[in-house]
Protein backbone atom coordinates (compact mmCIF):
# COMPACT_ATOMS: atom_id res chain seq x y z
CA UNK A 1 0.00 0.00 0.00
CA UNK A 2 7.67 1.90 -7.16
CA UNK A 3 8.33 0.18 -3.92
CA UNK A 4 10.12 -2.85 -2.85
CA UNK A 5 8.50 -5.38 -1.14
CA UNK A 6 10.01 -4.49 2.21
CA UNK A 7 8.60 -0.94 1.64
CA UNK A 8 5.91 0.02 4.74
CA UNK A 9 3.68 1.69 2.01
CA UNK A 10 1.82 -1.40 1.26
CA UNK A 11 1.63 -4.92 3.53
CA UNK A 12 1.75 -6.83 0.19
CA UNK A 13 5.17 -4.93 -1.41
CA UNK A 14 2.78 -3.65 -4.80
CA UNK A 15 3.25 0.01 -6.17
CA UNK A 16 0.64 1.88 -5.09
CA UNK A 17 -1.05 2.13 -8.63
CA UNK A 18 -1.26 -1.80 -8.72
CA UNK A 19 -2.51 -2.44 -5.09
CA UNK A 20 -5.28 0.20 -5.45
CA UNK A 21 -6.21 -1.56 -8.90
CA UNK A 22 -6.04 -4.62 -7.25
CA UNK A 23 -8.37 -3.19 -4.31
CA UNK A 24 -11.01 -1.77 -6.70
CA UNK A 25 -10.93 -5.33 -8.92
CA UNK A 26 -11.63 -7.02 -6.10
CA UNK A 27 -14.43 -4.98 -4.55
CA UNK A 28 -15.58 -4.63 -8.32
CA UNK A 29 -16.06 -8.43 -8.06
CA UNK A 30 -18.03 -8.63 -4.56
CA UNK A 31 -20.37 -5.51 -5.67
CA UNK A 32 -21.08 -7.33 -8.95
CA UNK A 33 -22.26 -10.77 -7.20
CA UNK A 34 -24.42 -8.39 -4.07
CA UNK A 35 -25.95 -6.82 -7.01
CA UNK A 36 -27.07 -10.26 -8.94
CA UNK A 37 -27.84 -11.45 -5.29
CA UNK A 38 -30.22 -8.28 -4.94
CA UNK A 39 -31.86 -9.37 -8.24
CA UNK A 40 -32.85 -12.99 -6.88
CA UNK A 41 -29.61 -14.87 -8.33
CA UNK A 42 -27.27 -17.47 -6.64
CA UNK A 43 -24.07 -15.85 -8.81
CA UNK A 44 -21.53 -17.93 -9.73
CA UNK A 45 -17.79 -16.47 -10.05
CA UNK A 46 -18.73 -16.52 -14.09
CA UNK A 47 -21.36 -14.73 -13.96
CA UNK A 48 -19.74 -11.77 -11.91
CA UNK A 49 -16.98 -11.63 -13.40
CA UNK A 50 -19.19 -10.75 -16.58
CA UNK A 51 -21.32 -8.51 -14.44
CA UNK A 52 -18.13 -6.86 -13.20
CA UNK A 53 -16.54 -6.82 -16.92
CA UNK A 54 -13.92 -8.55 -15.46
CA UNK A 55 -11.74 -11.78 -17.35
CA UNK A 56 -12.52 -15.06 -15.75
CA UNK A 57 -9.19 -15.74 -15.04
CA UNK A 58 -8.92 -12.88 -13.22
CA UNK A 59 -12.09 -13.60 -11.31
CA UNK A 60 -10.72 -17.04 -10.39
CA UNK A 61 -7.31 -15.49 -8.94
CA UNK A 62 -9.19 -13.67 -6.51
CA UNK A 63 -12.25 -15.82 -5.80
CA UNK A 64 -11.09 -19.83 -6.63
CA UNK A 65 -14.74 -20.68 -5.41
CA UNK A 66 -18.15 -19.55 -5.17
CA UNK A 67 -18.38 -20.66 -1.86
CA UNK A 68 -14.97 -18.33 -1.48
CA UNK A 69 -17.21 -15.58 -3.07
CA UNK A 70 -20.48 -15.85 -1.45
CA UNK A 71 -18.09 -15.92 2.02
CA UNK A 72 -16.86 -12.62 1.36
CA UNK A 73 -19.81 -10.84 -0.36
CA UNK A 74 -21.69 -12.04 2.73
CA UNK A 75 -18.81 -10.40 5.17
CA UNK A 76 -18.76 -7.34 3.35
CA UNK A 77 -22.07 -6.67 3.00
CA UNK A 78 -22.86 -7.01 6.87
CA UNK A 79 -20.04 -4.98 8.05
CA UNK A 80 -20.81 -2.03 10.51
CA UNK A 81 -19.95 1.10 9.72
CA UNK A 82 -17.16 1.96 12.07
CA UNK A 83 -18.91 5.11 12.76
CA UNK A 84 -21.84 3.19 14.34
CA UNK A 85 -19.73 2.51 17.56
CA UNK A 86 -17.01 5.01 17.57
CA UNK A 87 -15.98 8.01 16.46
CA UNK A 88 -13.04 10.54 16.75
CA UNK A 89 -12.95 11.47 19.97
CA UNK A 90 -14.14 8.85 21.84
CA UNK A 91 -12.14 6.28 23.51
CA UNK A 92 -9.91 4.29 21.28
CA UNK A 93 -9.51 1.66 24.21
CA UNK A 94 -13.15 0.59 24.16
CA UNK A 95 -13.30 1.64 20.53
CA UNK A 96 -10.88 -1.18 19.60
CA UNK A 97 -12.79 -3.34 21.37
CA UNK A 98 -15.79 -2.74 19.97
CA UNK A 99 -14.52 -2.89 16.35
CA UNK A 100 -12.39 -6.36 16.92
CA UNK A 101 -15.56 -7.38 18.02
CA UNK A 102 -18.11 -6.11 15.76
CA UNK A 103 -15.26 -8.04 12.87
CA UNK A 104 -14.93 -10.98 14.77
CA UNK A 105 -18.20 -11.43 15.41
CA UNK A 106 -19.80 -11.04 11.37
CA UNK A 107 -17.02 -13.68 11.01
CA UNK A 108 -17.30 -16.09 13.43
CA UNK A 109 -21.24 -16.38 12.86
CA UNK A 110 -20.12 -18.21 9.81
CA UNK A 111 -17.32 -20.55 10.81
CA UNK A 112 -17.80 -22.53 7.99
CA UNK A 113 -17.72 -19.61 5.44
CA UNK A 114 -14.74 -18.50 7.93
CA UNK A 115 -12.69 -21.16 6.75
CA UNK A 116 -13.65 -21.19 3.26
CA UNK A 117 -12.70 -17.49 3.04
CA UNK A 118 -9.06 -18.48 4.56
CA UNK A 119 -8.68 -21.25 1.94
CA UNK A 120 -9.56 -19.10 -0.68
CA UNK A 121 -6.48 -16.51 0.53
CA UNK A 122 -4.38 -18.95 0.53
CA UNK A 123 -4.82 -20.55 -3.16
CA UNK A 124 -4.63 -17.02 -4.23
CA UNK A 125 -1.43 -17.07 -2.48
CA UNK A 126 -0.02 -20.12 -3.75
CA UNK A 127 -1.11 -19.56 -7.09
CA UNK A 128 0.56 -16.23 -7.26
CA UNK A 129 3.76 -15.81 -8.99
CA UNK A 130 4.75 -13.46 -6.71
CA UNK A 131 3.63 -14.73 -3.86
CA UNK A 132 1.96 -11.45 -3.35
CA UNK A 133 -1.64 -11.94 -1.85
CA UNK A 134 -3.93 -9.30 -1.47
CA UNK A 135 -6.19 -9.41 1.55
CA UNK A 136 -9.69 -7.06 1.62
CA UNK A 137 -8.13 -5.20 4.45
CA UNK A 138 -11.62 -5.23 5.98
CA UNK A 139 -10.00 -5.25 9.45
CA UNK A 140 -7.67 -2.17 8.54
CA UNK A 141 -10.61 0.03 7.80
CA UNK A 142 -11.52 -0.47 11.50
CA UNK A 143 -7.93 -0.10 12.81
CA UNK A 144 -6.42 2.56 10.72
CA UNK A 145 -8.55 5.38 12.46
CA UNK A 146 -8.80 4.44 15.87
CA UNK A 147 -4.72 4.15 15.69
CA UNK A 148 -3.88 7.43 13.73
CA UNK A 149 -6.38 9.30 16.14
CA UNK A 150 -3.60 8.77 18.83
CA UNK A 151 -1.42 10.50 16.01
CA UNK A 152 -1.34 13.43 18.97
CA UNK A 153 0.18 11.25 21.34
CA UNK A 154 1.92 8.30 19.26
CA UNK A 155 4.79 8.64 17.18
CA UNK A 156 4.23 7.10 13.44
CA UNK A 157 6.16 4.08 13.95
CA UNK A 158 4.45 3.46 17.10
CA UNK A 159 1.38 3.63 14.96
CA UNK A 160 2.58 1.70 12.29
CA UNK A 161 3.38 -0.91 14.77
CA UNK A 162 0.25 -0.74 16.35
CA UNK A 163 -1.29 -1.61 13.22
CA UNK A 164 0.38 -4.42 12.27
CA UNK A 165 -0.24 -5.96 15.84
CA UNK A 166 -3.99 -5.04 15.81
CA UNK A 167 -4.04 -6.80 12.70
CA UNK A 168 -2.92 -10.12 14.18
CA UNK A 169 -5.99 -10.38 16.73
CA UNK A 170 -8.58 -9.16 14.50
CA UNK A 171 -9.74 -11.25 11.50
CA UNK A 172 -9.86 -14.74 10.52
CA UNK A 173 -6.27 -15.41 11.16
CA UNK A 174 -7.06 -14.80 14.94
CA UNK A 175 -9.82 -16.53 15.26
CA UNK A 176 -9.03 -19.63 13.56
CA UNK A 177 -5.91 -19.42 15.91
CA UNK A 178 -8.16 -19.09 18.99
CA UNK A 179 -10.64 -21.54 18.01
CA UNK A 180 -8.34 -24.58 15.96
CA UNK A 181 -5.56 -24.40 18.71
CA UNK A 182 -6.34 -23.36 22.02
CA UNK A 183 -10.16 -24.85 21.64
CA UNK A 184 -11.72 -21.65 22.89
CA UNK A 185 -15.57 -21.49 22.30
CA UNK A 186 -17.28 -18.91 20.10
CA UNK A 187 -17.59 -16.50 22.93
CA UNK A 188 -14.24 -16.88 24.63
CA UNK A 189 -12.51 -16.19 21.48
CA UNK A 190 -14.82 -12.94 20.43
CA UNK A 191 -14.20 -11.99 24.34
CA UNK A 192 -10.19 -13.23 24.30
CA UNK A 193 -9.55 -11.25 20.86
CA UNK A 194 -11.37 -7.89 21.83
CA UNK A 195 -9.25 -8.35 25.28
CA UNK A 196 -6.25 -8.69 23.42
CA UNK A 197 -7.03 -5.68 21.27
CA UNK A 198 -7.09 -3.43 23.88
CA UNK A 199 -4.53 -4.74 25.68
CA UNK A 200 -2.22 -3.62 22.84
CA UNK A 201 -3.50 -0.32 22.28
CA UNK A 202 -2.94 0.39 26.16
CA UNK A 203 0.35 -1.04 25.99
CA UNK A 204 1.05 0.89 23.23
CA UNK A 205 -0.20 3.86 25.13
CA UNK A 206 1.95 3.05 28.36
CA UNK A 207 5.14 2.86 26.20
CA UNK A 208 4.52 6.38 24.49
CA UNK A 209 4.78 7.52 28.67
CA UNK A 210 7.21 6.10 29.32
CA UNK A 211 9.35 7.49 26.66
CA UNK A 212 8.13 10.64 27.28
CA UNK A 213 9.14 10.55 31.14
CA UNK A 214 12.52 9.23 29.99
CA UNK A 215 13.44 12.57 27.86
CA UNK A 216 12.05 14.90 30.87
Amino acid sequence: MPIPKSSPSHPDGDPPGRANQKLRTRQALIDAAIALRDEGHHPTVAQVAERALVSRATAYRYFPSTEALISEMAADREMKPLESFWRPGDDPVKGIGLAANALNKLLIDDEIGLHVMERSFMSVWLESETHEPLRPGRRMSYIEPIVDSLKDVLTPRARKRLKQALSIVIGTEALIAVRDISGASIEESLDTAAWAARVLVRQALAEEEQARQKRR
